[in-house]
């Protein structure tokens, strides 16, 4: 039906012209979906004719009538009604002029006085709008054309917008897309996948933030915004504290174990290596070894790769030091 966009469900073989007619062989890819469903219905006689697009086309006037004596052959497509005067347009995919039979009769004949009439007419053609359109009408037309983005720039930020795409790469997507948007909607396709994956594993290592019944809702976070926003929604939440554990919370922190620090004021725990000391020769006897990231590696690595947060603050502390 001439929708190059579609793509290619096909290819001519033995293309011959003898006389007036041009005869090929179509040999159908079934291997796709598109390809396979139409090559059934050629087979079954429900699609019985093609049609040709040509352009570059050269006209002549043969016994008063403007007739195509040359043209470029640009595909020929499986069509439920085939191009004729009354009917299709003859054209090409691509925002290319379009030529209609009507029209290339008129270019032949007519004279310097209908030149705008004929380009009033190609305008019309190309707007798909009525003949009886006013010229006002046509040029408020165009207006909104030129205000409103092509459906390629739509898909791009819709993309951005997803987290699919970064907005600084706006500029090269955007040319990919006009290049080949079946190449750009293969990307998205593939990222969105892959987004999908790592939204999983967020959630999971989340799971103590994110309690089941907000699993959905936070997926959806990371589908609609991509999981950078999802990455930084998490991030930013605390961890939830057990009614029991803060009722059990002795209002003196001069009672608090280390255990306790670790869990309601690991920060306070951080910054002051001195009260850490304290409370780890309290809970292990005096002179007992601090536990820190030099300790760790030698003595207990297999709990600090076990334990990642650990070992993010163990890291952290060490900076401070230095």
């Amino acid at each position: 039906m001439h929708d190059r966009d579609k793509g290619v469900i096909g290819r001519w073989e033995n293309i011959t012209k003898e006389g007036d007619k041009l005869t090929a062989v179509a040999v159908f890819d079934d291997a796709t979906e598109l390809g396979a469903k139409v090559k059934h219905q050629v087979e079954s006689g429900f699609l019985r004719s093609a049609s040709i697009g040509i352009e570059n086309c050269k006209c002549e006037t043969i016994n008063g009538i403007s007739t195509i004596v040359e043209c470029d052959l640009i595909e020929i497509s499986i069509v439920d009604v085939p191009a004729n005067e009354n009917a299709v347009k003859l054209f090409k995919k691509g925002r290319k002029p379009i030529k209609t039979l009507s029209e290339l009769k008129k270019d032949a004949s007519a004279g310097a006085d209908d030149d705008a009439d004929t380009l009033r007419t190609r305008i019309i053609d190309v707007l798909g709008l009525s003949e009886t359109v006013t010229d006002k009408d046509i040029v408020e037309h165009i207006k909104k054309l030129l205000n409103e983005p092509t459906s390629v720039e739509k898909e791009v930020e819709e993309a951005i917008s997803n987290g699919l795409i970064s907005a600084n790469d706006r500029k090269s997507f955007m040319a990919m897309a006009k290049g080949n948007i079946k190449a750009f909607r293969g990307y998205c396709k593939g990222r969105k996948e892959s987004q999908k994956a790592e939204i999983e594993r967020l959630l999971d290592q989340n799971q103590n933030k994110v309690m089941p019944m907000e699993r959905g809702t936070f997926r959806h976070i990371g589908e609609r915004l991509g999981v950078e926003v999802l990455r930084g929604v998490l991030d930013s939440m605390i961890n939830p504290i057990r009614l029991s554990q803060a009722i059990s919370l002795p209002e003196d922190k001069s009672r608090w174990t280390l255990e306790m620090y670790r869990k309601f004021a690991p920060e306070e725990l951080r910054d002051n290596p001195t009260l850490y000391k304290r409370l780890v020769e309290h809970e292990r006897g005096h002179g007992a070894a601090v536990k820190d990231l030099d300790y760790y590696r030698r003595n207990e690595p297999e709990y600090l790769a076990a334990h990642p947060d650990l070992y993010a603050q163990l890291i952290e502390n060490e900076q401070k030091r230095k």
